[in-house]
């Protein structure tokens, strides 16, 4: 399976954080101000993709914690939501494939 690499955003609100998510060799990695939030097999993750966010947001469930990750940033045109849209439906795929 290829590595995917790419810019995120956490936090609900006005005021996300940027974060960088990386799938490699069936493991999903969070890094937010160069620390690493969580990497874990993909298996062990519960992930959820919430119906409203038109698969470009998801949420993580590592352990007690939760993450709230998006492929896009506030404030966007049409065409780059669209762009954001269609990332997060490739990770989606990417992830749901990785879980062995």
């Amino acid at each position: 399976m290829p590595e995917l690499e790419t810019p995120v955003w956490t936090g609900r609100g006005f005021n996300p954080q940027r974060g960088i998510l990386r799938l490699q060799d069936n493991r999903l990695r969070f890094d937010l101000e160069n620390r690493v939030e969580f990497e874990a097999p993909t298996a062990e993750l519960r992930i959820s993709w919430p119906w409203y966010g038109f698969g470009c947001q998801f949420w993580a469930h590592v352990g007690e914690r939760r993450y709230f990750i998006s492929f896009l940033h506030t404030n966007n045109s049409l065409y780059s939501w669209w762009q954001g849209v269609r990332k997060g439906r490739r990770w989606k795929r990417a992830i749901t494939a990785s879980v062995v």
